[in-house]
C-alpha cells in the first residue's frame, strides 16, 4: 500500500475517533447544552370522561422549599381544559438570577416525553410557551422537568 494511502487512512481514522462521542450522544430534543436538570414539583392528573377533561393538581410546600430550581429559576406550570379531550399546558419560566439562561421544559405524558423549548430567559424576566395535548378517555398523569443551560 502506498504511503500516501496509509496517511489518508490514518487521517480518516483520527477524524472518526472524534466523531464517536457525537454519534453516541443524544440531545433528547434539546437545542442547548444542559447544565441543570431538576424536576418540577407540580404534577397534574387529567381525567377525561365523555370527552370533557378535568384537571386535578396539588402541591406540597415544605418550610424550606423556595420554589426555585437550578439556582434561582422558577417554573409555574399551569393547565386548563380546552376542547373535548384537550388541555393546554402553559409553561412559564421566571429567571430570578442576574444572568441569562436558556431553558427547555421536558413534559412527561404517560410514557411519552415532549421537549418544549422556552428559549432565552433574560435576568429578572419571564418567558413562556404552551402546548396543547389531545388525551384519550381515562386518567393521564402529567409531570415535567426543567432543563437549563447557559
Amino acid at each position: 500500500m502506498p504511503s500516501i494511502m496509509r496517511s489518508r487512512l490514518a487521517l480518516l481514522a483520527l477524524l472518526g475517533a472524534f466523531l464517536i462521542p457525537i454519534g453516541m450522544s443524544s440531545l433528547r430534543g434539546l437545542t442547548h447544552v444542559l447544565t441543570c436538570n431538576e424536576e418540577a414539583k407540580q404534577p397534574f392528573t387529567v381525567i377525561v370522561t365523555d370527552g370533557q377533561p378535568e384537571v386535578l393538581s396539588s402541591i406540597r410546600i415544605g418550610r424550606e422549599d423556595t420554589g426555585k430550581l437550578c439556582g434561582g429559576l422558577s417554573l409555574e406550570t399551569q393547565a386548563r381544559a380546552g376542547g373535548p379531550g384537550e388541555i393546554e399546558l402553559i409553561l412559564p419560566i421566571t429567571n430570578h438570577t442576574d444572568v441569562l439562561w436558556r431553558g427547555t421544559v421536558s413534559v412527561v405524558v404517560g410514557r411519552t416525553t415532549i421537549p418544549v423549548d422556552i428559549g432565552e430567559v433574560p435576568a429578572g424576566e419571564t418567558r413562556s410557551d404552551s402546548i396543547d395535548l389531545d388525551l384519550r378517555e381515562g386518567t393521564t398523569e402529567l409531570s415535567g422537568s426543567l432543563l437549563i443551560g447557559p
